[in-house]
This record gives structure tokens, C-alpha cells and sequence, in this order.
């Protein structure tokens, strides 16, 4: 009896000794995802920039999969079909709002059950969409790094160093704006790129802006270059500023060697293959071509996994949660829809599977009407199927991967019983995917009586200063704790509008804290209201904003553009700089030749002598008045080529300053032009008639004219209008002088923005023509204000 308790001891502490050496020996896992992360811009996929040379360091020792496609195009669904391996469908997180359903099986999960830690580092976490993840709160710095970026991965790095760990990290900075920091914004954009030019509205866009609807802004196949450039010197960047600490922390910790780094993305982005740049959240128009679907997978374990080897095999972003449990002896959940791709990694022949996609055409900015649509794929390495179906539409469109992989040419039409082949297995795929159960969605307590719903914080009308709320957006209200809340929210304004609601546990909801990039995307979507409602009872509509830590919108920057300068430090910086930049122009001046001077001044001469006696006939008064409108265009014209030199040039010499110009001279014309006015006549009725004209033409400079360079080149046709006025007077009566003055000057226009369509790195839009003649417009309304009462005044 004795010897058998012994044997009994000895057995159950030889085997727990032995789970726990396993449990030790079993490697930390690191998942990193980036969002819109092309991998056709990375040297390990061949890219000829060097924009990754860290990142292709994990490549060249783990393994390298070639041709990862995604299971939507964008983020929330593709982020979860990697945490669950499950396709887009059935998670069922694949619009704005939802959350996965609880006791979904999860990386987080499922390794917490093994033993590993997994502390809540997300950022994104605190959104209905990436809820029920698994992680747990323990780590209890997250909101003291979290604010200053990927500091959170970092020290939980040195947290967890002596434990068996999970960390899940999502990089953002590759999404829209695409604003790289110096010197990286100059990297890889071409010699010619001059982002202060007239294109600097164009530019302006795509650096500041989180979402560019498609038609928002022309973009032409010219623009390529330089967006291409921005989006590489931000994968540049983050390999150096991301990546590169990344790899000498986790040697320098001594946990490289025994931690499995995952390195992925949610989706790619679109840079012009298709005519416009982004994803479905940003562009508002979803699609299921590669430049979308293709995303980059890197795993590196060099105590685990071989080195240098490249996996040609199409696979999906389903397959990673399945690898890694395969790869740490841990069993795969029956619901996964993924599958190992172990035996791929050690060289073994395995079949390859079509790629299966879903997603709907705004992503999470996704109207009303948008979630009625959906844009499926089906993806073989030599065909594509895509369908698009929805509310007017049903649309099957057919690519041969092998000739066409640009996915130019559809040939459905050419190959109907591929087509049809494959709509068959598509379909069969839809069906196979839905969900086994309804999503899930936290029930609001509708049969619970409560009183009336007050918010207590914010109140209505708040600002939220960065600094000032704990860098978190936080809300409160009246109830019990323990019921579920609905809160219904319309936030934001054109582009960046949004409307729905969410389901809350308890009367309080806090999201964030935010990174200070992260703050200023968010005051994009200002104002914010929403109420908080509780069966049939709601609480008052309120109403806050997000003060943005630049400072003013560029907008408003530009309304307060007068008041600014007259501080002098604004205006000292302006004047120098103004000094200072002319002085560095003389030298284009320069390059013009005494000798060409010379011969212009000998033609003019020449052509004076010819045309003497016409020029005598028209008269002293017609030659000025029209010689006066003659070297205005000339001017105009002749200055379009070196324009750009000169505001880049004047730009940085009064350092930014000079974007306070067009602000400065529309507010001293309508400033002083009312106040002559009442000088002149003594009466207040000028003052009255003039307002209405000089507030139109205040808002054309202020809001259709973006660039303060533009604010500029729109006052030139103002101004022009009045001088072909005078002219035109000498031998029209007014009416007549009124209309042509207007014409000529808008046509003037015309031209102008014809000849920037031909000169490099300028900008064309219609919308800048119609900008041109309403302010010839304006300009002309003025200046017949001040004829009705000069006419008045003769009387």
C-alpha cells in the first residue's frame, strides 16, 4: 500500500513537472497587425525601395508568406477573422457597431487557457467592434502609456518579459492622412513634388484627412508618384520608428529567440489602380481587388520555426489562429474555418483552397443604404470572381489572375462557364458561412421601469480639451448600474458623418485614452450628440465638441488669419519673412537676361513706331485703360511657371506666415471699402448695400477657395473684372460694361486654369473655372455699388 502511494506522488509530480516545462518551453506569441499595409511595398516581397529593412529581418528568419489574402477590405472585419479564424460572415462583426458574440473562441481565449497572459494593450478595444477579444485589464499602466503610442507595446514587453505572454498590438499609421514626418515625407516623393504649389489643396487632402469620399477630390494618374511616395516613406517610417525598436527590445529582453512574432494586416489600400486611393472606410467605395485583399504575413520564431522560408501558396488571414495553436501543440476549436498551414512551413505539399471574401462598399463609415450591399469574392491564383449585389444591383465580374493581374479586363462575358462555375461555388459559400446563431447585440433593459434619463456628463454644449478629460471621451448618466443602455449618436458633418446607436452594461461609458494623433482624427467628426435611452424613456439630445490640439481647422485658422497678424510677433514673422523671401527671389529675377530686356524693349519700340497712328486714334485714355488690362493677364500668366517657387519660397520664410496673404488683402479691401464709403457719403445705406457683396465674396475666398495660395489667385479675377470695367467703359454704357467685364475676366480665367492643366505638378478642376467667374462676379457687384452711388452723388 505504502509503495503504491509512493508510486501515485511520484507519477502526478513527474507529470505536472512535466506540464509545467511545457507550458515554459512553449513560446510568447506576438500578433501585430498594420493597418491598410500593402505587401508589394516591402523589400521582402521584391519592392525595389528600401522601405523595410527591419521588417524584412523577421522575413529572412521566419517565414515569409507570399500571397495572404484577406477576408474583407476593410478593418473590423479583417481584424477578426484573424483573432478567430473565422471569415468575415460568420464572426459576424462586419459593419459598424457589432461585437463578437461571447464564448467565440479567440487567440486571446483560448491561450489564456494555456497559461499565457494576454493584457489588454488595444487601443481599439473600447469600441463595440473589437469587444469580447478575451483580454484582460490586468496590466495596470495601459492607460498611463497608451496616449503616447506604441510606448504601451513596449512596457508591456518589460512587464510580461518573465512570463508567458499574448500581446496583441494594431499599428495605425499607414492609414489615411498619408503624412509622413520629415525627412521620411521627402523620401521617396519625386525631385518635382512641390507640396506648397497650387497643388497644395490636392496635397493638403491627402495629408490631412482620415476619409476621402471618391469624387471628393480629382485625382489623376499624374498624382500617383507622389502619393505612392507618402504612403512609402510611412512604411519607411514605421520600420524604423516601430520595427527597429521592436527587433532590440525583444533581443535585448532575451525574449527573441522564444517569442513567436506574427506581423499581418486587416487589409491593403488602393494608391490609384483603380483610379482613386484608400479602402471602403475611407473612400466610401468598396472593392475586392488585390491592391485591397493582398496583405503582408511574416512569423518568426527562430527556436521554432525554419528560416528563410517563402510559402508561394495562396492562403487567408483565417489560417493564422490555427498555425499558431497547430505550432504550440494546443487544439484548434471545431468552429475555426481556417486551417494549419504547419505542414506548408516544414515543406510538405498541401492543396491549395480558394480564397473567400466579404464587404460592404463604406466599411465603417457605411450609410444606411451601403449596408444593404455587399461585394463578394472568390479567389483562385488564376481566376477572381467578384459580385457585386445589393438594392439595383447584381453584378458578376471575372479576372484572369494570370494575364490580367492588374484586374483590368472583365471576362465574364468571354468565359461563361468559369463564370458560372464559380458563382456556383460562391453562393455556396454564402450560405455555408452565415452564422449559427443570431449576432451579438447587449439587449436594453426595455421591461425594467426607470425614471427619467438625465446625462451627467458632458453638459450640452461642451469642449473637450485633450488634456483637460484625461485624454479619454468619457460619458455618465442617471439609472441603475446594472441595466443595459442604448445610446443613439449622430456625430460629425458631410464626409465624416455618422449615425446609429450601441448598447452599453451600466450608466457610464468611457473610450479612449487617445493618442494625440488619435485626439485629432476624432475632432474631425465634430460636433458629437447623442442621448441615452432606457426602454421607452430617453434622456435629452447633447451636444460636445473635440477641441483639436493644432488649434484651429484650417479653416477657421484662415477667419482668424486678420486678428492674428495684428499681434506682433505673427507680424514681425510675416513682414521679415516677406523681406527675406524677396530678397531670396532677386536671383529668379536674375535669370532673366540683360540682353532679352534689351530686345524686348527694342520690339516694343519697334511695334510702337508701327502702330503710331492706330495707337493715336484710340487715344491716351483707351491705351492706359487697356494697356492696364494687357500687362495685369501678362503678369498673371507669365507668373503661373514660378509661382510655386515663389510661395514655397515665401512659405518658408515667414514660416507659414505668407498663408495669411489672401486673408490679410480681402480683409483690407472689404475693411477699408466700407468705411470710404461712409467717409464719402455721410450716409449709412452704402454701408448696408455693400455688406450682403462683401460677405458673399468673403465665404468664396474663406471656403470654396481651401489653399490661401488659391484665396489669392481667386481675389487676382476680382480685381481684373474692374480694371476691363473701366477700359470697356471708354465705349459701352454700363450695363453692357457690367456683363462683358465679368465674361472677359472669368474667360481670363479659363485660360489660366488651361494652362496649369499642361505645366508639371499643377493642378485642373472645373470647380476652379466656376471659382474664377463668381468672383469676377463679386469683384464687378462691388465695383457697381460704387457706381450707383458715385451716379448718386453727381446728381
Amino acid at each position: 500500500m505504502f509503495l503504491r502511494m509512493v508510486r501515485f506522488v511520484v507519477f502526478w509530480v513527474v507529470f505536472l513537472g512535466l506540464v509545467h516545462v511545457a507550458q515554459a518551453e512553449r513560446p510568447n506569441v506576438l500578433l501585430i497587425t498594420v493597418d491598410t499595409f500593402r505587401p508589394d511595398h516591402l523589400g521582402a516581397y521584391g519592392y525595389s525601395r528600401e522601405t523595410s529593412p527591419v521588417l524584412d529581418r523577421f522575413a529572412q528568419e521566419g517565414v515569409l508568406f507570399q500571397n495572404t489574402i484577406s477576408s474583407s477590405s476593410w478593418t473590423t472585419p479583417g481584424l477578426l477573422s484573424v483573432l478567430t479564424g473565422l471569415l468575415a460572415p460568420t464572426h459576424g462583426v462586419d459593419v459598424r457597431g457589432k461585437s463578437l458574440r461571447p464564448g467565440t473562441p479567440t487567440f486571446a481565449t483560448v491561450l489564456r487557457k494555456a497559461g499565457y497572459a494576454a493584457p489588454d494593450i488595444l487601443y481599439l478595444s473600447s469600441i463595440p467592434n473589437l469587444q469580447n477579444l478575451g483580454l484582460t485589464v490586468s496590466y495596470k499602466d495601459r492607460d498611463t502609456y497608451l496616449p503616447n503610442g506604441d510606448e504601451v507595446l513596449f512596457r508591456a514587453l518589460e512587464a510580461y518579459r518573465d512570463s508567458t505572454f499574448f500581446l496583441y498590438y494594431h499599428y495605425r499609421n499607414l492609414h489615411l492622412p498619408y503624412s509622413p514626418s520629415p525627412p521620411y515625407d521627402r523620401m521617396f516623393t519625386p525631385e518635382a513634388f512641390n507640396p506648397l504649389g497650387f497643388g497644395k489643396e490636392k496635397v493638403e487632402t491627402v495629408r490631412r484627412n482620415v476619409t476621402i469620399p471618391q469624387g471628393s477630390v480629382v485625382l489623376q494618374e499624374e498624382d500617383q508618384d507622389w502619393i505612392v511616395g507618402l504612403y512609402d516613406g510611412q512604411v519607411r517610417e514605421m520600420d524604423d520608428a516601430f520595427f527597429k525598436p521592436l527587433y532590440e527590445t525583444l533581443k535585448r529582453l532575451g525574449i527573441y529567440e522564444k517569442t513567436l512574432v506574427i506581423v499581418t494586416a486587416d487589409h491593403g489600400e488602393e494608391l490609384m489602380e483603380h483610379g482613386f486611393i484608400g479602402h471602403p472606410s475611407t473612400s466610401f467605395k468598396g472593392s475586392a481587388f488585390d491592391e485591397l485583399l493582398k496583405i503582408p504575413l511574416v512569423m518568426s520564431c527562430p527556436s521554432l520555426l525554419p528560416q528563410g522560408r517563402v510559402v508561394q501558396m495562396q492562403v487567408q488571414n483565417v489560417d493564422i489562429f490555427p498555425t499558431v495553436l497547430d505550432l504550440l501543440a494546443l487544439p484548434v476549436p471545431e468552429a475555426v474555418q481556417g486551417r494549419s498551414l504547419m505542414p506548408v512551413i516544414r515543406g510538405e505539399a498541401m492543396a491549395e483552397r480558394p480564397a473567400f471574401t466579404e464587404t460592404t462598399p463604406g466599411g465603417y463609415q457605411a450609410t444606411p443604404e451601403m449596408l444593404k450591399m455587399r461585394i463578394r469574392a472568390m479567389r483562385t491564383s488564376k481566376w477572381k470572381l467578384i459580385h457585386t449585389h445589393g438594392p439595383g444591383v447584381d453584378r458578376y465580374e471575372l479576372y484572369d489572375l494570370e494575364k490580367d493581374p492588374e484586374e483590368r479586363q472583365d471576362v465574364a462575358v468571354r468565359y461563361p462557364d468559369m463564370t458560372g462555375q464559380m458563382r456556383v461555388e460562391l453562393h455556396q459559400w454564402v450560405l455555408a458561412s452565415q452564422p449559427s446563431v443570431e449576432e451579438n447585440k447587449l439587449q436594453p433593459s426595455s421591461d425594467v421601469k426607470v425614471g427619467p434619463i438625465q446625462v451627467l456628463f458632458p453638459v450640452d454644449g461642451a469642449t473637450f480639451g485633450y488634456e483637460d478629460v484625461g485624454k479619454t471621451v468619457a460619458v455618465r448618466w442617471t439609472g441603475p448600474e446594472e441595466m443595459v443602455y442604448t445610446i443613439e449618436y449622430r456625430v460629425g458633418e458631410g464626409n465624416y458623418h455618422l449615425e446609429g446607436e450601441m448598447s452599453v452594461q451600466g450608466n457610464a461609458a468611457q473610450y479612449g485614452p487617445y493618442t494625440e494623433e488619435m485626439w485629432n482624427m476624432l475632432a474631425l467628426y465634430n460636433p458629437f450628440s447623442f442621448r441615452v435611452k432606457a426602454g421607452e424613456t430617453a434622456s435629452p439630445w447633447v451636444t460636445f465638441t473635440v477641441m483639436p490640439l493644432e488649434g484651429a481647422t484650417p479653416s477657421r485658422l484662415a477667419m482668424l488669419g486678420v486678428a492674428t497678424l495684428f499681434w506682433w510677433g505673427e507680424a514681425r514673422l510675416f513682414l521679415t519673412g516677406l523681406g527675406q523671401g524677396a530678397l531670396q527671389l532677386i536671383p529668379l529675377a536674375a535669370r532673366v537676361k540683360p540682353v532679352d530686356m534689351v530686345s524686348a524693349g527694342l520690339l516694343l519700340a519697334i511695334l510702337t513706331g508701327l502702330f503710331r497712328p492706330l495707337l493715336l486714334r484710340l487715344g491716351t485714355d483707351r491705351i492706359w485703360r487697356w494697356g492696364m488690362v494687357l500687362a495685369y493677364v501678362g503678369l498673371i500668366y507669365s507668373t503661373l511657371s514660378v509661382m510655386p517657387k515663389i510661395w514655397g519660397t515665401l512659405w518658408g520664410f515667414t514660416q507659414g506666415r505668407i498663408d495669411y496673404a489672401g486673408t490679410v488683402v480681402t480683409g483690407m479691401v472689404l475693411g477699408v471699402a466700407p468705411v470710404w464709403l461712409m467717409l464719402r457719403y455721410r450716409r449709412l445705406l452704402p454701408l448696408l448695400v455693400l455688406l450682403p457683396v462683401a460677405v458673399g465674396y468673403v465665404w468664396v475666398l474663406m471656403e470654396l477657395g481651401r489653399s490661401p495660395a488659391e484665396r489669392l489667385h481667386l481675389a487676382e479675377y476680382g480685381l481684373l473684372s474692374f480694371l476691363v470695367f473701366r477700359a470697356l467703359r471708354i465705349d459701352m454704357p454700363k450695363g453692357a460694361a457690367y456683363l462683358w467685364g465679368v465674361l472677359i475676366a472669368a474667360c481670363v480665367g479659363g485660360v489660366d486654369e488651361g494652362i496649369q492643366w499642361v505645366l508639371p505638378s499643377r493642378v485642373f478642376e472645373w470647380k476652379d473655372v466656376g471659382l474664377n467667374l463668381l468672383s469676377s462676379a463679386l469683384g464687378m457687384a462691388m465695383v457697381a455699388i460704387f457706381q450707383v452711388f458715385e451716379q448718386e452723388d453727381g446728381e
